[in-house]
This record gives C-alpha cells, sequence and structure tokens, in this order.
C-alpha cells in the first residue's frame, strides 16, 4: 500500500488504489450492518418466543443468555482492543468472520437444553472476538481527522441499519422456515461481509495517514480526567442502553398497547439509531462533544419520564425515537472523544476498556429492571433512576475538558 505523508489529514487519504478511506468507511458501515452486534444482540429477542414454544423455557431463563452475551463483550472488548492495536483491525477481521458465521449456523443443532444455550453464546461471542465494533471503528479512524466525526458517524450508522433490518430478516426467517433455520439464515448474512472485508477494507501504513501511533499509551491515558470521566458517564449509559433495547417492549404492553403493536414501534428506534449516527457524526466535527451529549441526553430524560407514567401509543413512538437518538449517538462519541483526548495509539485498548464496563452495566441492569418490575409491578421506579443518570451525565460530560489533539487544520 502506498504510504501517506503524515500532512494529509484533512481528507480520507487516497492511495494509488482509490479513496481508501471512504471505501473502508463504506465497507465499516456493510460490516456493522452484519456483524458481531447486529447478529446476537439485536437479534436475540426475536428468538425469545419461539425458544419458548419449542422447548417450554421460562423467558427470564432464555434472557439470561442476552445478558451472557453482554458479559462476554465486557471480557472480550479489551482483549479485542488490544489485539487491533498490535496486529491491526484487517487480519482479525479475516479470521474471525468465517468462524463467528460458523458459530451462528451451529445453533441449528440447539437441543432441549438451558446448559447449552447459554454455553452456546459463550462460544459464539469468543468465535466473533474479532468482529465487534472496535475493529471497524479503528479502521476508519486511521484515514481521518478533520472528517473524523462524520466517517465515525457513517460506519457506526451500521449498527443502525442492523437494528432495523435484523429483526425483520430473523421474523420473516422464522416466520418461513424455522427458528432453526433462521441461525442458518444469520450464519449466511455474516460470512457476506467477509469478501467486503476482504476487497474493500483497508489500513493506512503506521507511519502515515493521521500519524496513527501519535498519542497516549493506554496507562498513561487511564490517569487522566476525561479518560475517568468517560468511563464513568459510559458505565451509567449502559444502564439506560440496556435497559430499553431489552424491555422497551414490555413497558409499552404493560402500558396497555397490544403485543402486535408493541412489538412493531422499535422499528421507529432503529431508524431513530440509525438518523443519530449519521447525524452525531456531522455534529462532532463542528459541536463540542459535551453540547451534543447534553442534547442527546436531554431526549433521554424525557423518554424515561415518559415511560415512568405508562406512555399512550403516541408518547411511545416519540419515546422511542429519542432513545433510540441517545443510544445511536453514545458510541460516535465514544470513538470520536478518544482521538481527539488520548490520540491514536492505543485507541483499541481505550476504546475496549470502556466499552467493557459500559457492557457490564448494561448486562446488569437488564436483570436490575426486571427485577425491579417483578418487585413493584412497574418499571416507573427504574424509569425514574435513568432520568436520574441522564442528568448525571449531562454534567459529567461538561466536566471533560478542552480537547487535547485538535482537528487538522487543512
Amino acid at each position: 500500500m502506498t504510504q501517506i505523508p503524515q500532512s494529509m489529514t484533512a481528507h480520507a487519504v487516497k492511495t494509488s488504489s482509490g479513496n481508501a478511506g471512504w471505501s473502508t468507511t463504506l465497507a465499516s458501515t456493510f460490516g456493522l450492518s452484519f456483524g458481531a452486534s447486529s447478529l446476537t444482540v439485536l437479534a436475540f429477542a426475536a428468538f425469545m418466543a419461539p425458544l419458548q414454544q419449542e422447548f417450554g423455557w421460562r423467558i427470564p431463563d432464555i434472557a439470561i443468555g442476552a445478558s451472557i452475551i453482554s458479559i462476554m463483550i465486557m471480557i472480550l472488548s479489551p482483549i479485542q482492543g488490544a489485539l487491533v492495536d498490535k496486529y491491526g483491525s484487517r487480519p482479525l477481521l479475516l479470521i474471525s468472520i468465517p468462524i463467528f458465521a460458523a458459530s451462528l449456523a451451529a445453533m441449528y443443532f440447539l437441543p432441549n437444553n438451558l446448559y447449552v444455550f447459554y454455553a452456546a453464546w459463550v462460544v459464539i461471542s469468543l468465535c466473533g472476538l474479532g468482529c465487534w465494533p472496535i475493529a471497524y471503528l479503528r479502521a476508519t479512524a486511521g484515514w481521518f481527522d478533520r472528517n473524523l466525526g462524520l466517517a465515525l458517524g457513517v460506519a457506526n450508522a451500521g449498527i443502525g441499519v442492523g437494528a432495523a433490518l435484523t429483526p425483520l430478516i430473523v421474523g420473516a426467517l422464522i416466520s418461513a422456515y424455522g427458528w432453526r433455520e433462521a441461525f442458518v439464515g444469520l450464519g449466511i448474512l455474516a460470512l457476506l461481509v467477509w469478501p467486503v472485508v476482504y476487497f474493500f477494507l483497508a489500513e493506512p501504513a503506521r507511519d502515515g495517514a493521521v500519524a496513527i501511533g501519535e498519542g497516549q499509551d493506554f496507562w498513561e491515558a487511564a490517569k487522566t480526567r476525561p479518560f475517568l470521566v468517560a468511563l464513568g458517564a459510559f458505565f451509567l449509559l449502559g444502564i439506560f442502553s440496556g435497559t430499553m433495547i431489552v424491555h422497551q417492549v414490555r413497558i409499552f404492553i404493560d402500558a396497555g398497547i397490544s403485543p402486535a403493536t408493541a412489538t412493531a414501534i422499535p422499528s421507529a428506534f432503529g431508524i431513530a439509531l440509525i438518523a443519530a449516527r449519521l447525524g452525531t457524526g456531522w455534529l462532532l466535527d463542528h459541536v463540542r462533544a459535551s453540547i451534543v451529549m447534553a442534547i442527546f441526553l436531554t431526549g433521554g430524560l424525557i423518554t424515561a419520564l415518559l415511560y415512568a407514567q405508562g406512555p399512550s401509543l403516541t408518547m411511545a413512538i416519540i419515546g422511542t425515537v429519542l432513545a433510540g437518538l441517545i443510544v445511536g449517538a453514545e458510541f460516535d462519541v465514544l470513538s470520536y472523544i478518544i482521538p481527539r483526548y488520548h490520540g491514536r495509539k492505543s485507541l483499541g485498548k481505550i476504546y475496549g476498556a470502556i466499552f467493557a464496563v459500559f457492557q457490564f452495566s448494561s448486562a446488569s441492569a437488564i436483570y436490575i429492571a426486571g427485577a425491579s418490575r417483578q418487585a413493584t409491578g412497574s418499571y416507573s421506579l427504574m424509569m425514574n433512576v435513568i432520568a436520574g443518570i441522564c442528568l448525571i451525565c449531562i454534567v459529567l460530560f461538561s466536566m471533560m475538558g478542552p480537547y487535547r489533539y485538535q482537528r487538522g487544520k487543512h
């Protein structure tokens, strides 16, 4: 690959094979659309009812599988971050994608045993080690400086596309063929990403393109205020996201909305998530991250208060859009502020550590929100807690201070 002078940092860097920055960004969008997050976390809910019907398992017991995925992401994220920092994203993705696809398809053979079900999600998460978002985001970030926010927003929009399409695809496969065949279909979707990564995802040379080795090492960054503030803020955001993603439909049903309608409303969540990915990326290139997060967290606060009262259909749609916006914005912001406060040297490790904390709180919140409803008979208490979390996060993001690594001037 042609090496690029470090001064060429204003836009996606062009190589002899074309505009490698934007081709990498679009390949990342596709990869995240049908990557590990979309095909596990976002697809999980669609399998709950069929598994209950066939095996007679309780819904809370099935839901433990979703918590296992979150716990595995928490464990694996720092490991993946260290691997992409050391070896790069491309080789890790090319090895992991076919293994991950095979592990999903193997769910076709799932027996009537909850412990095997739980173990299967551990194995699937391990097989997808290289397919979690940081691999794509680090590859994209290596090509951009001035338009970093926009590029990361376009890449991250893939998760929004996955949120909108995956439940529809899985639902159609289950209806037409059955849940076992739907898992095979997910494996095929995962495998489609491999040729896209092979032909279109490139990484800049280490001593070229946006000074990929510039910045703080992990332990140096871990002692700074921006890192500690981000760690705390994303721990709290994990509680918001875990609760909203898993429990929204149940909140709507408890409020008297029909199950069929309640299940359809989250499609607006996926659309809002896509809009937030793209819009947030552009905003971050023009407005400070703390202001961007204050805007979206205000929407999260409104959502929590609406849900605490038992939303009407109209309020449920408004709430799910606002929730989708904040869930869509949060990782655009995380992937943007790390290069701005800490540089790109240890981007994978820093992102992985913060993402792990986020996943821990998200997995915990899934259980806590369900337990709170079981104990109180509603989600009102949990929603009031989340409203307070949104306020605290607004304050935390305001404490991060000025960027250490400013945008390029060219």
